[in-house]
């Protein structure tokens, strides 16, 4: 049963999270081109205001901070995304608790598995 409930709880993030990354790179109406980088903050200077994230697939990612109250209350290690402006500058940060991840780029290489204690379906090879 605990192996039912693991296989639907992936399913869930894997089928979910293009969504998520849709909504998350779709510009707001700002009048200037944004997009938004999510990952784990690694340095957060306020002193220099600037920081870097470091993204889900290893990048890392430099900006400026112009409104250092954006930042209160993050810390280095924290998943967040960070809306940047055409000039690397953030405009908006956002608390994450999902990593992204990549879309799987075969579907059809696993056989279909039953979950535990259910019957098999009968149409199936």
């Amino acid at each position: 049963m605990k192996r039912g409930i693991k296989t639907i709880g992936l399913l869930a993030v894997l089928l979910c999270g293009p969504a998520f990354a849709i909504m998350a790179a779709s510009p707001e109406d700002t009048g200037q081109d944004t997009h938004v980088v999510t990952g784990t903050l690694e340095e957060l200077d306020l002193s220099k205001m600037s920081g870097k994230i470091k993204t889900d697939l290893a990048q890392m990612v430099a900006f400026t901070i112009q409104t250092p109250d954006l930042f209160k209350g993050l810390s280095v290690g924290e998943r967040i995304a960070v809306r940047l402006d055409d000039q690397g500058r953030a405009v908006k940060v956002m608390a994450t608790t999902l990593p992204e991840l990549p879309i799987p780029e075969k579907y059809g290489d696993q056989p279909h598995l039953p979950l535990q204690g259910s019957d098999p379906d009968p149409r199936l090879p």
